[in-house]
C-alpha cells in the first residue's frame, strides 16, 4: 500500500508537466446556429412543370417570400427593390399524397423559373403533424434585371410525386420598384 502511494506522489509531477502542451480543442457545434439549405439538386433551366397536366385540386404551399417582401399572399403591399436579386422561397408538397412533391417551379409571369428544392421545414412537418413533410422547402433566384418595375404575378406549381402532373397554387401579386 505504501509502496502504490509512493508510486502515484512519483508520477503526479510528470501528470501536472504534461498539463503543460496546450490540447486541440473543438468546441461543440452551436445547436441555434443556422443550418445551410439542405437540397436535392440544382435549380433547373426550365420549369419541370413544362408540358405536365394541371391537377384539379389545390397545391399544398406557401410562398414565404418574394425578394424583400416576406409573406407575400397577406402582407399588402409586397414591394421588392428593383435593383437586387429577387429570391422566392416558401415550401410545397403533393397535397394528395401529403408527401414531398417531386419538385416545384415558380411561375412568374407566364414564365416558369425551376427551384432547388428538398431543403429541410421542420414548421411544415410540425404543423401538419407529419413527419414526412420534412424536406419541401424551395427556393431560387431571378437577378436583379428578370423582372422590370412594376406589378407581376407569382404561382407555385407543385410537381406530383408521381411525376405525372403538378398542383398549383393560388396567384400572388407582388411589386418590384
Amino acid at each position: 500500500m505504501t509502496r502504490r502511494i509512493l508510486t502515484a506522489a512519483l508520477m503526479a509531477p510528470l501528470a501536472l508537466a504534461a498539463c503543460d502542451r496546450a490540447k486541440e480543442r473543438r468546441p461543440p457545434p452551436d445547436p441555434f446556429a443556422a443550418m445551410p439549405p439542405e437540397a436535392t439538386s440544382a435549380p433547373p433551366t426550365e420549369g419541370l412543370s413544362k408540358g405536365l397536366t394541371k391537377r384539379r385540386e389545390l397545391a399544398g404551399f406557401s410562398l414565404d417570400r418574394a425578394g424583400a417582401a416576406q409573406d407575400p399572399l397577406n402582407r399588402r403591399p409586397a414591394v421588392t427593390p428593383a435593383d437586387r436579386p429577387i429570391r422566392l422561397e416558401g415550401f410545397g408538397f403533393d397535397p394528395v399524397a401529403k408527401a414531398p412533391a417531386k419538385g416545384v417551379d415558380v411561375v412568374v409571369d407566364g414564365k416558369a423559373y425551376g427551384t432547388t428544392y428538398g431543403r429541410a421545414r421542420q414548421d411544415v412537418a410540425s404543423y401538419f403533424k407529419t413527419p414526412g413533410l420534412l424536406n419541401v422547402g424551395f427556393t431560387t433566384t431571378l437577378p436583379a434585371a428578370t423582372l422590370p418595375p412594376g406589378p407581376h404575378t407569382a404561382v407555385v406549381r407543385v410537381v406530383a410525386t408521381d411525376g405525372k402532373g403538378y398542383y398549383e397554387g393560388v396567384p400572388i401579386r407582388f411589386e418590384v420598384k
